[in-house]
């Protein structure tokens, strides 16, 4: 491993890289939940109003992504969430 900086102290490469692997997380659960809004909005623009059928499309896409083993924790969060009763 190259360092950078000659005085980094190795809490402080740690503490670095984990704070990079987190990032590099938290970019890759923002980019499921982008992801996830963008097909909501596209079926509800498709559906033209009808939440039953917006629904039905946002819950074929979310089980068709659970089969190829990349399931959207966002998309099944929100079919979940939209088949509670209001209150």
């Amino acid at each position: 491993m190259v360092r950078a900086y000659g005085y980094v102290t190795d809490d402080e490469r740690q503490l670095l890289e984990t704070t990079a692997r987190s990032l590099l997380k938290l970019k890759e659960d923002i980019g499921d939940r982008l992801a996830g809004m963008e097909a909501v909005l596209l079926a509800l623009f498709h559906a033209q109003g009808r939440t039953d059928i917006a629904l039905a499309r946002l819950k074929v896409q979310a089980d068709f992504l659970e089969m190829k083993g990349t399931p959207s924790a966002f998309l099944n969060s929100f079919v979940a969430r939209a088949k509670e009763p209001s209150r």
